[in-house]
C-alpha cells in the first residue's frame, strides 16, 4: 500500500513481508538540501511507523549529489532510526547517474559504528527483491 507520494519519492509498504519500497523520480535534478532531507526523514517515519524490516529504494532516477554534511547527518541522525524500527537488510537499486551513485554508495557505507542492517547494490529489481525474499523465507524456516 502506498504510504507517501512526493514529486520526489513515492514510498510504498507490504504488511505481510515487512518491505518498504520506495522510488525516487526524475525531479531528484532539482531537489534541495533541506528537502532532500525532509524526503529521507519520511523514509525514516515511514521505516518507524511500520517496523520495515526490509528496505528496498529503487535509485535508479535519483540525480541528487549527496553532499558530505548529508552524508553525515544521514549516518548519525537516519541510520539509528532506521536500526529501532528494526532494519536488517538495505537493498540498492543503483542510480544511472554516476556521481549520484557514488555519493548513495557514501552514505550508505557511513562510519558504520552503530550501522546494523546490511547493504547491498542491485543493477535491477529482480535481483534486489530475491535478495529480500532469501531472507524471508529463511525467517518462515527458522520459526
Amino acid at each position: 500500500m502506498e504510504v507517501y507520494k512526493s514529486e520526489y519519492q513515492t514510498i510504498n509498504f507490504d504488511e505481510n513481508t515487512s518491505i518498504l519500497s520506495k522510488s525516487w523520480t526524475t525531479k531528484t535534478d532539482d531537489i534541495d538540501e533541506a528537502t532532500f532531507s525532509a524526503e529521507v526523514n519520511k523514509i525514516a517515519e515511514c521505516a518507524e511507523k511500520h517496523n520495515a524490516k526490509y528496505i528496498l529504494d529503487d535509485t535508479r532516477d535519483f540525480s541528487f549529489t549527496i553532499t558530505i554534511e548529508l552524508q553525515s547527518w544521514v549516518d548519525n541522525e537516519v541510520f539509528p532510526r532506521f536500526i529501532a524500527a528494526g532494519l536488517k537488510k538495505y537493498a540498492i537499486i543503483v542510480s544511472k547517474e554516476f556521481i549520484s551513485q557514488l555519493s548513495i554508495e557514501q552514505t550508505m557505507e557511513g562510519k558504520k559504528g552503530t550501522q546494523t542492517f546490511e547493504v547491498l547494490y542491485f543493477d535491477n529489481i529482480e535481483e534486489a527483491q530475491r535478495w529480500i525474499e532469501n531472507s524471508l523465507s529463511s525467517t518462515a524456516n527458522a520459526s
